[in-house]
């Protein structure tokens, strides 16, 4: 499952005008052109960027603060809802109808894919993938951060039925998280 495509450019009109807001107050990558009016992005360029961003919630309470990108107020609110992000390296465990699952900080997460499904991009027989990523909340939904780095890291038979006892086990004590908000 992924988002609609008007929640999809909704998402990459905000996120993009955060990450220009992000590489010109910090000077990360200082001959990068303006995202928000970019057609070809490299993620090994924005990276950088997207880490400083999550580095802390400094951008983040400054933006919704001072409203200095001129948001409206629901999209606005949903920046704010950013700071419950959760950055980790999960593992990308399975994919039901709904959602993909994501195992990390103790916890499950199932999280949407922006304009593919997660399955689109990592089919079910690679899983488990190891991934580093941010999930954030997006109206109700947890989605990524537009940027996911898999690990070249092949899983034994071991591992995999480990990986399903912690979801078994998660899954009847804490339940599968849906939202960050």
């Amino acid at each position: 499952m992924n988002l609609n495509e008007e929640d999809a450019k909704r998402f990459y009109n905000i996120w993009f005008k955060l990450l220009d807001y992000t590489n010109t107050k910090f000077n990360i990558v200082p001959d990068l052109n303006k995202l928000s009016h970019s057609t070809g992005i490299n993620p090994k360029e924005i990276s950088p960027i997207r880490d400083r961003l999550w580095l802390d919630n400094t951008v983040i309470d400054e933006v919704v603060d001072s409203n200095c990108l001129q948001f409206s107020e629901t999209d606005l609110a949903l920046v704010s809802s950013w700071r419950n992000c959760v950055s980790d390296k999960f593992i990308l465990l399975k994919h039901l109808k709904k959602y993909s699952i994501f195992m990390g900080n103790k916890n499950i997460y199932g999280a949407t894919g922006i304009v593919s499904p997660f399955e689109e991009m990592f089919p079910s027989f690679a899983l488990p993938l190891m991934v580093q990523t941010v999930l954030i909340p997006f109206e109700g939904r947890i989605i990524y951060d537009s940027l996911i780095a898999p690990f070249n890291i092949k899983f034994g038979g071991g591992a995999k039925k480990g990986f399903q006892d912690e979801y078994r086990e998660l899954k009847s004590t804490k339940g599968i998280i849906l939202t960050l908000e």
